[in-house]
């Protein structure tokens, strides 16, 4: 009798453990300096009710241009790009909450023509 009632116990862990993984979504933060004191690089993903939202930064001197291309994943695969360009002292994008997988994102800062540091990042 108490190895069927564990068996029960076992049985319900691990599917509440299974149901607890797929629901869930892990947040992603990442905040990091770009080499040699070139500035810094931000990702900032949150989820809520399998909806999920981006913030991404790179910023620094304004004697610097700074680029973000973030590539939004859909669930359905389509992938929308966004893209700002290279900007002197910052480059900001902002998601609001949608139906996305995955975000990717480069980074660049670079000073006149040349690219001083650059970064891939990711964050679902």
């Amino acid at each position: 009798m108490k190895l069927s009632k564990c068996k029960k116990l076992l049985a319900v862990i691990s599917m509440a453990a299974l149901v607890g993984s797929v629901t869930a979504f892990a947040d992603t933060y990442i905040n990091e300096n770009f080499k040699d004191g070139y500035g810094k690089y931000m990702l900032d993903v949150n989820s809520s009710s399998s909806m999920r939202s981006c913030e991404a930064r790179a910023w620094g001197s304004d004697s610097y241009q700074y680029k973000i291309e973030l590539t939004t994943v859909l669930y359905d695969g389509q992938e929308i790009i966004n893209d700002t360009g290279y900007n002197n002292g910052n480059a900001y994008i902002f998601r609001s909450y949608e139906w996305a997988e995955d975000y990717q994102a480069f980074m660049a800062v670079r000073d006149g023509v040349e690219i001083r540091h650059r970064v891939w990042i990711s964050g679902s």
